[in-house]
């Protein structure tokens, strides 16, 4: 039987990670406050997170580097695209939304792999893709101008920063899908990193998060949170996500998006975070977009 025939695997493999993807938003909160008091900086946790997702995945590169001079472009697009720049959109978004909202807007990731596609890639649609990525784009809207504590309309241009990243996203799944898929998954995830990891080691460095980890009583606990974001969401989870993109469509791989908001709703709300009713009504469109996509993509396949 073909790997995209198998649809247990491929269900397991976006149950995890939507529950580390979704859980990825709270962790970047507890990087960035300590009981709402900021301890490190948007920049110090995107270098620090992309500096030991790189490390974590280092050893592999022994293995595949040879790899990298025949797809360098490709691995630079995916690694700038789908990791070096969404790390550095979230983190600065989460220094004034909420992680739920942050966790809720990535619910685009869909749509916006579509709308990619169609735009760069060659990818084909139909009338109700256009309706499903209209949808999105609205509920997408209503998620930003309603505040979730008072339910009237209170703008944030920090909230539009998760919409780009997720942007990256669909470009990342994208050039994954259509040049990259012919390496080993672990292989793309630490070639990809590559291009980003390295220069973030310095940049950490350079962002005074070394005097930070001396003078702050809440930094190294700070970075512990920081270290197991890198872990899972960026390294284990970046290799999980190429082994999906590998058994199906890019599109299809980026439904993990359905369970992810619920993941990070609930931690949000374990939070203290409030959640209005407009809020959860924004993201039913989302996912109303997204579930008119799939089942388009289904019915074509």
């Amino acid at each position: 039987m073909d790997r995209e025939q198998r649809p247990g695997g491929i269900w397991l493999i976006l149950a995890i990670l939507a529950l580390i993807w979704g859980s990825s938003f709270i962790l970047m909160k507890r990087g960035l406050f300590h009981d709402g008091v900021p301890v490190l900086t948007s920049w110090q946790v995107a270098t620090a997170r992309l500096s030991i997702a790189w490390l974590a995945l280092s050893p592999i590169l022994l293995r595949h580097i040879r790899l990298f001079p025949k797809h360098w472009l490709p691995l630079l697009g995916t690694g700038m695209l789908g990791n070096g720049v969404p790390m550095f959109l979230y983190a600065t978004a989460q220094t004034r939304i909420d992680s739920a909202l942050s966790g809720m807007l990535n619910g685009l990731t869909p749509l916006m792999t579509l709308l990619t596609g169609l735009l760069f890639f060659g990818t084909r649609a139909r009338g109700v893709h256009l309706i499903g990525i209209i949808l999105g784009l609205v509920g997408a809207a209503g998620l930003i101008a309603f505040n979730s504590k008072d339910g009237l309309p209170s703008w944030s241009a920090y909230a539009l920063l998760p919409i780009l990243g997720t942007i990256g996203y669909g470009f990342s799944g994208n050039i994954v899908k259509k040049y990259l898929y012919m390496l080993p998954p672990r292989a793309t995830s630490a070639l990809a990193l590559t291009w980003v990891g390295p220069v973030s080691i310095g940049l950490a460095l350079g962002s005074g998060l070394p005097e930070t980890l001396r003078t702050d009583p809440h930094a190294w606990s700070a970075l512990g949170h920081v270290a197991v974001l890198a872990v899972f969401s960026s390294a284990l989870a970046l290799v999980l996500w190429n082994v999906l993109l590998q058994r199906t469509s890019a599109l299809n791989a980026s439904t993990v998006t359905y369970l992810m908001p619920v993941v990070a709703i609930g931690w949000g709300l374990m939070d203290g975070e409030t959640v209005g009713w407009q809020q959860m009504a924004m993201i039913g469109l989302v996912l109303s977009g997204v579930y008119l996509v799939s089942v388009a993509e289904r019915v074509r396949r």
